[in-house]
């Protein structure tokens, strides 16, 4: 953890969302430019069959022969009988990695979470992604294909995107930890990170971006 704090000092602090509201309005931002890749259809059909997302508007990876990435997003549960959105819950995201790598990335990060174990681990300090949680890239594609049985191949699908395209990335080994801080300054209290996936949104940014996932599994047709 030390080595992934001496990477992370090398990331300018603007980078990341000064408060909680802020952080919703930049994941519906990075939603809409991954909704609008033409390769994005596949992630929309996902969204219909998901449980929850995970948002992290802006995730940071910077390597110097050991490697770390950081990122604080957003999640949110999905109601599968009511289709309704629940939370917001903030969290944060970490990772570390060795090998020959220089430079700096900075994408947008998506998680579509397939089921109710993939949102629960995000109310959980410490969650593995790859170790307690399965995670695999997400399909691309106008549409899934008829043979992909995505939903046996991994609780969690990601995608990162980068000025309108799709960036690689692993997430294996990364580290999800509930952002109490966040938490706290947005709720007012402290707050127990399951109890906040069982309300539903109500502040107009966090309304904003749960209206405009429903836009996309609702609204627009099959790709």
């Amino acid at each position: 953890m030390k080595k992934i704090i001496l990477v992370l000092l090398l990331v300018p602090p603007f980078v990341f969302a000064a408060t909680p509201t802020e952080r919703l309005t930049d994941a519906l931002s990075i939603v809409k430019e991954l909704s609008n890749i033409p390769d994005a259809g596949a992630f929309v059909e996902l969204l219909r069959q998901s449980e929850g997302i995970a948002i992290y508007p802006s995730l940071i990876k910077v390597g110097l022969v050991i490697g770390g990435q950081y990122g604080e997003g957003v999640v949110f549960k999905r109601d599968v009988t009511s289709g309704k959105w629940l939370g917001p819950l903030f969290v944060k995201l970490s990772g570390l990695s060795l090998g020959a790598q220089i430079g700096v990335q900075n994408v947008g990060l998506v998680l579509v979470l397939m089921n109710e174990d993939a949102v629960k681990s995000f109310t959980s300090s410490n969650v593995t992604l790859g170790g307690n949680v399965s995670v695999a890239a997400g399909p691309l594609g106008r549409s899934l294909s008829a043979d992909t049985d995505y939903k046996l191949q991994a609780s969690i699908y990601s995608y990162s995107v980068s000025k309108g395209f799709f960036a690689g990335l692993s997430l294996q080994g990364s580290i999800v930890q509930v952002d109490d801080e966040a938490n706290k300054q947005f709720y007012g209290s402290s707050v127990v990170a399951s109890d906040l996936l069982k309300t539903e949104p109500k502040t107009k940014e966090a309304i904003d971006l749960v209206n405009y996932l429903n836009s996309l599994i609702y609204l627009q047709p099959s790709i």
